[in-house]
């Protein structure tokens, strides 16, 4: 069995991974670019955030077990020392607090921090006008880049072949389907299309959904007081320390009406104060690197999307994940898995 993975981030690395092991598939991952992660995944923090979450909840929480069952498997880079909720919004605090009872109900490991709690254990943090802080042990952060090389290196190992420099130009139906690169035609019997927002530029390809960019931005910045600290998270806005003294800041959400999207400078200042106020020492710090990146965000349903395509019964979509694109890439691998198997009987 050919299996064809488009797309070398982060979840057409888990893909590739998960499928590793199937009995008698010879799998190629292909990526137009020269190395991995270089769209949507080499612009993510890498938030493995879900226990308090509201929407689409199941999955997210799903997708953090599966993170803590590879865990037990190989090493993931990243800070894994929890993340802090901050609340200054007293209505926001009384909602999150009934969240916590559902989830410790549930057998999640989470614990509530009144201010002077905060104050003694997290000094660095800001303390004026905070309700009250959620602390999650299990959630953690990764970095996207170094994980989606390390799932790839493993599946290599397991015979996975990865291409790169390796557009795919066109896809034409059939048993088996054609794929065409520069260079050269080529074969599967199987084909997963992974590749973000380049999923719905494949020449023969006619995707039952549309994406969107959306843009998010980030900043870097050396604050070695912050080593030890987890991840910290209020106001839609992240801080995430790191082993090196390193500090990401990130991340907005921008709608630009741009083509492609371009990012807002405005936003990017209002990001870096809203950080400013979760942990007033950043404010002296110098940025070393900002980036940006553009998520694929369905328009008009849920994310992700994982179907088998209703025209083309041996092509599956994988993409539309927006922002959960890391935490949800070893589940979305494993539901490719089930569909395959399922397909195969």
């Amino acid at each position: 069995m050919r299996i064809a993975v488009i797309g070398a981030g982060v979840i057409g690395a888990a893909v590739a991974w998960e499928l590793s092991t199937l009995p008698g598939a010879d799998i190629h991952v292909w990526e137009a670019r020269p190395s991995p992660a270089q769209g949507a995944t080499g612009a993510a923090l890498g938030l493995l955030m879900a226990v308090l979450s509201q929407r689409g909840a199941q999955k997210r929480l799903a997708g953090l077990q599966r993170y803590q069952q590879i865990q037990t498997q190989s090493d993931i880079p990243g800070n894994s020392r929890g993340i802090l909720h901050l609340y200054y919004d007293l209505q926001s605090w009384q909602n999150a607090l009934a969240k916590v009872r559902q989830r410790q109900k549930q057998g999640w490991a989470v614990a509530s921090l009144t201010p002077a709690q905060v104050s003694q254990q997290f000094p660095r943090v800001n303390g004026s006008h905070l309700s009250g802080a959620i602390w999650c042990p299990q959630e953690r952060q990764v970095q996207p880049i170094a994980l989606t090389q390390n799932w790839l290196d493993l599946a290599a190992q397991q015979g996975v072949t990865i291409h790169y420099d390796s557009p795919i130009r066109q896809v034409s139906p059939g048993q088996p389907m054609q794929l065409e690169l520069p260079d050269r035609p080529v074969a599967a019997d199987w084909v997963i299309v992974c590749a973000g927002l380049g999923t719905t530029q494949i020449r023969g390809l006619i995707p039952p959904f549309r994406l969107e960019a959306v843009l998010g931005q980030a900043i870097e910045v050396g604050c070695p007081e912050l080593a030890n600290y987890p991840i910290l998270y209020g106001d839609d806005t992240a801080i995430v320390p790191q082993d090196s003294g390193q500090v990401w800041v990130g991340a907005t959400v921008e709608f630009s009406p741009a083509e492609p999207p371009v990012p807002n400078p405005e936003f990017l200042q209002q990001l870096w104060q809203k950080a400013i106020h979760l942990c007033p020492i950043l404010a002296d710090k110098t940025w070393c690197r900002q980036w940006y990146g553009l998520r694929p965000r369905p328009v008009g349903q849920p994310a992700p999307i994982v179907q088998i395509d209703p025209q083309a019964k041996n092509v599956i979509w994988a993409t539309g994940h927006y922002r959960n694109g890391v935490l949800l890439a070893p589940l979305t691998a494993a539901w490719v898995r089930q569909i395959l198997q399922t397909s195969l009987g």
